[in-house]
């Protein structure tokens, strides 16, 4: 698909990588097909962002409270809290209100039978991790999906009171301003956000590193998969990987990349939580720097 940026080599041979890079081919925006017109999604996405800051609103109160927090432990560094199902709660009942009848996929309350490949996508608090332990990295994530293709995007960052919006061939605005992805020729010029988790080759995200800091750049850790997208589209990184997400972690913050004018990786051809996935996304030139990060190691 003509929208898609695939992984480019087999392996994380890196030796030349890390020095100045040629710009890469991206794929333009306007190359997404939906079967909505431009009114139609304009208007998704606005109450999207009014419905994000609501529950953003919720989590800040909240935030700054965070001794009264109800605290469930779902598996290891993975919690939910009360606040999390509060604002998925307030989320879902403002998109029956504004959308009756329409499937929405939320990590802290299962899907109703009808979610299918088109459907809103919700995470009430992306870096629940941060938000626990009051560091400012986390967001609310709301995204529209039509054939399992986002096509609209609110991600708000309560903390700084950002909004990152996204809307198919519409471009993506930070807070109503068109934001572009960064002009970087080579990763010395910036900071890449590098994500790891036990389950996600923690040896290849060290390694990454390890070539990427001799080689002269940088590397920084958001704690929040669709927030550090989100600074990719708006150019304060210059790239971004995760070794294993889920539709809500992902989809909204691909596609404020792709209308930034960045590359990520291919979207998954389902709405399926399971199994995980990477991501990935870049600038055009940084592209070659992290698209080995998504192909098998070969021995």
């Amino acid at each position: 698909a003509p929208y898609e940026s695939k992984p480019g080599q087999a392996r994380l041979d890196t030796g030349a990588r890390f020095g100045r890079v040629r710009r890469a081919q991206t794929s333009s925006h306007e190359d997404l097909m939906t079967p909505l017109p431009r009114t139609e999604l304009i208007h998704r996405q606005t109450v999207a962002a009014d419905i994000a800051r609501e529950a953003g609103d919720i989590a800040l109160e909240a935030f700054r409270n965070r001794d009264r927090l109800q605290v469930q432990t779902k598996g290891q560094h993975d919690w939910v809290t009360n606040v999390d199902l509060e604002a998925e709660a307030r989320i879902r009942a403002r998109l029956a209100d504004a959308f009756p009848g329409e499937p929405v996929l939320g990590e802290e309350t299962a899907p109703g039978p009808e979610a299918r490949a088109t459907s809103w996508i919700v995470d009430p608090i992306d870096g629940t991790t941060c938000f626990l332990l009051g560091l400012p990295q986390w967001c609310v994530v709301l995204a529209y999906a039509v054939d399992a293709r986002p096509v609209v995007s609110a991600i708000y960052a309560p903390v700084t009171g950002e909004m990152f919006t996204a809307a198919a061939g519409c471009g993506a605005h930070l807070n109503g301003e068109p934001m572009q992805v960064a002009r970087a020729e080579g990763p010395g010029e910036g900071l890449i956000a590098v994500g790891a988790n036990k389950a996600g080759d923690p040896a290849r995200s060290a390694s990454f590193i390890a070539e990427l800091v001799s080689g002269g750049g940088m590397f920084t850790r958001i704690g929040a998969c669709a927030l550090a997208l989100a600074y990719v589209a708006s150019g304060r990184l210059l790239a971004a990987y995760e070794p294993l997400v889920s539709p809500w972690d992902d989809l909204g913050g691909m596609l404020l990349v792709h209308e930034a004018g960045g590359r990520t990786n291919e979207f998954a051809p389902t709405l399926a939580t399971a199994p995980k996935r990477p991501v990935a996304a870049a600038t055009p030139a940084l592209w070659p720097v992290v698209s080995p990060l998504l192909s098998p190691v070969s021995g």
